[in-house]
């Protein structure tokens, strides 16, 4: 057959090759009239499911990689969730065992999909997942992937329990390419902790290709290719082997200080949500954390956190950064991240914490007490004005004596999310200790783009327009002595570090995964060049351009070095 290139949505870059690894859509199922021994079996097979997630979670957790195990542990719960175990006992009173827990499985996958929220719609992958695994159970089929040479998996759609046991298989898959799915999904997520390309929407024709087949996946593009030529087939491979040897050697620079070739000192921390993560971050080389997201922990409670809620779940973390740089964001409640108890509320960030007073004042004595042995600074979501600064303030200092805090109170930054809070910098610059610039809600409220699409962390970062908003933020914090960073997706990305440092953003807080190669390219950039680039870049009279800017500044590296390396960044290419 002639090579077919089909086109989807990116989810996980990176470029790889493999052979089709089909995860069917049909599973043998036993014909029967059902009864209480199919009861019985599909019980079993829920209980069994439910055990082998627990055991993969605990792995996981082991291992450090604690956002998985959550991932994982969520799962868990959703096997042994009672009204899904219930409408199973009914099924399979009527029919078998494993069409039961498909059917169930499919109807409440189905009902999650029409949920108008984006991300509990996500969540239908995760139940037709457990589904698939509970009908190979009872077919007696293994429940793990396992393939014997190097793969790309491809399905309709995929859960991320089959994604977190893909080290148990010698590292031989290789990607995925899905005929459904989002790039938010809980698979998503799974494929850019491991490094594995991951590409959505792809379509039924991808459910076409044959067990065995080669295909050339490329997660950055969005696009497989099934039979690739000679020709293409060559080019994937070259990345693929640009891609181990930039990872390795970026991995050698750890020790090295993130230093333009002109001598300017740019700081680099870690975005985190676990302890997990700031581990992994840590051991990349981070001088410490940038943004400690909290919210995550609470977004299926049934009521605000208490103090020792706080506490429990900030103390892993803050424990591995004492003398070091922690900063520690107050939930950021609101939009896809809104609990239960919360469902229709219209504010979000700093706002709802001050409409909550005494809630808000638990979070920050928790944040004082379990931060004490840190460098700790205090970061605001979303802050709209000065004012709203100055109330939190007040709220911090009456923290501050309730929790007996002894020493200089912690830096207290705000955060600039929108263009309005962009346009009153200055102003929120007077009251603030340090500024933080978001740039996915940037992007978003400045162009009305999705926050959670890939490239509105990369092309539309570089929008003339967004820029410009950095640009205000900077020039207020310099002119009030503040440090700046930008802690949003944009700070991880080639050619935006380009720019961010030629706007003179001092400090870059990226994902564990994207601190090697941000130090790569801060080492191999001139900050005078940079800065010529931004200015050109603000100008510009489209995003493209601005991008071509910081192309030219990528393309001038020392003699001897592979210019893939510094561009393996652009557009999630090669990751």
């Amino acid at each position: 057959m002639s090579e077919r290139e089909l086109l989807g949505l990116s989810a996980a870059g990176g470029v790889a090759v493999g052979r089709a690894l089909i995860l069917r859509d049909e599973h043998p199922v036993a014909q029967g009239e059902g009864g209480e021994e199919e009861q019985r079996r599909a019980a079993r097979a829920l209980s069994d499911v439910a055990a082998e997630l627990g055991r993969a979670a605990e792995r996981l957790r082991t291992a450090g990689r604690v956002d998985e195990a959550e991932i994982l542990e969520a799962n868990r719960l959703m096997a042994e969730d009672p009204a899904l175990a219930q409408e199973v006992q009914a099924l399979a009173a009527k029919t078998a065992a494993a069409s039961a827990v498909l059917q169930a499985t499919e109807r409440h996958a189905a009902l999650l999909e029409s949920l108008p929220d984006e991300l509990l719609a996500a969540r239908a992958a995760d139940v037709r997942g457990l589904g698939r695994r509970a009908a190979r159970l009872l077919a007696g089929e293994p429940t793990q992937l396992a393939p014997l040479r190097p793969a790309i998996v491809i399905a309709r759609d995929i859960g991320p329990a089959d994604m977190a046991e893909l080290d148990l298989v010698g590292g031989r898959i290789r990607g995925f390419a899905l005929a459904e799915g989002g790039a938010t999904s809980h698979a998503a997520i799974m494929a850019r902790a491991l490094g594995l390309p991951l590409v959505v929407g792809l379509g039924d024709e991808i459910l076409t290709a044959a067990d065995g087949e080669l295909v050339a996946l490329d997660g950055g593009e969005g696009s497989a290719v099934l039979d690739p030529g000679e020709e293409r087939l060559e080019r994937a491979l070259r990345i693929v082997h640009e891609q181990k040897r930039s990872r390795r050697r970026r991995a050698a620079s750890r020790t090295l200080p993130a230093v333009t070739r002109d001598g300017r000192k740019v700081r680099l921390l870690c975005n985190a949500s676990t302890a997990g993560e700031v581990s992994s971050g840590l051991a990349a080389g981070a001088d410490g954390v940038g943004l400690l997201r909290t919210e995550l922990a609470f977004l299926e409670t049934g009521d605000w956190p208490t103090d020792a809620q706080h506490a429990d779940a900030l103390a892993p973390a803050l424990a591995l950064l004492t003398g070091r740089t922690a900063t520690v964001r107050t939930l950021d409640f609101g939009a896809d991240k809104t609990p239960p108890f919360l469902a229709g509320i219209t504010q979000r960030g700093l706002a709802l914490s001050l409409a909550h007073p005494a809630e808000f004042e638990a979070q920050l004595r928790a944040i004082l007490e379990t931060g004490a042995s840190t460098d700790l600074r205090v970061l605001l979501p979303l802050v709209r004005d000065a004012e709203e600064l100055s109330k939190a303030r007040a709220l911090l200092d009456k923290a501050l004596e309730s929790v007996r805090w002894s020493g200089p109170p912690p830096a207290l930054g705000a955060m600039i999310e929108t263009p309005e809070a962009a346009s009153r910098a200055d102003e929120i610059a007077a009251e603030a200790d340090f500024l933080s610039i978001g740039t996915n809600d940037l992007v978003q409220y400045t162009l009305g783009l999705d926050r959670d699409l890939p490239l509105a962390t990369v092309q539309a970062a570089a929008d003339p327009e967004v820029l410009g908003h950095i640009a205000e933020v900077v020039k207020a914090a310099r002119a009030n002595e503040l440090t700046v960073e930008v802690c949003g997706e944009a700070a991880g990305e080639a050619p935006l570090v380009v720019l961010l440092v030629g706007l003179g953003v001092d400090e870059l807080s990226v994902a564990p995964a994207r601190l090697d190669e941000v130090r790569t390219i801060v080492r191999r950039i001139s900050a005078a060049k940079a800065a010529q680039a931004a200015g050109w870049a603000v100008a510009a009279d489209s995003a493209r351009q601005a991008l071509a800017f910081a192309d030219e500044v990528l393309s001038v590296g020392e003699p001897g070095h592979d210019r893939g390396e510094l561009l393996d960044g652009l557009g999630g290419v090669v990751a």
